[in-house]
């Protein structure tokens, strides 16, 4: 019974591998960048923030869902 649960894990594992492998651009690891401006004007809680991933500055912001551009460099490309 046990090797029929460990086969199972195996090819789960197989199946998302993907979700196992870091991004490339986290492998030096990444900074947080803070919160934006308008995201703490209005008040919000971390639970209603959204984390933001800045390729320019290697690093995760956070703020409302519709904003784009990262508070550290200006980029709204991802």
């Amino acid at each position: 019974m046990s090797s029929a649960g460990s086969d199972d894990k195996a090819t789960r594992a197989q199946a998302f591998v993907q979700g196992l492998v870091s991004p490339t651009q986290a492998l030096g690891g990444h900074r947080e960048l803070g919160t934006t401006a308008l995201a703490r004007r209005l008040g919000l809680t971390d639970e209603q923030l959204g984390g933001h991933w800045c390729s320019r500055c290697s690093g995760i912001w956070y703020g409302c869902m519709l904003e784009v551009e990262c508070p550290s460099c200006g980029n709204r490309h991802g």
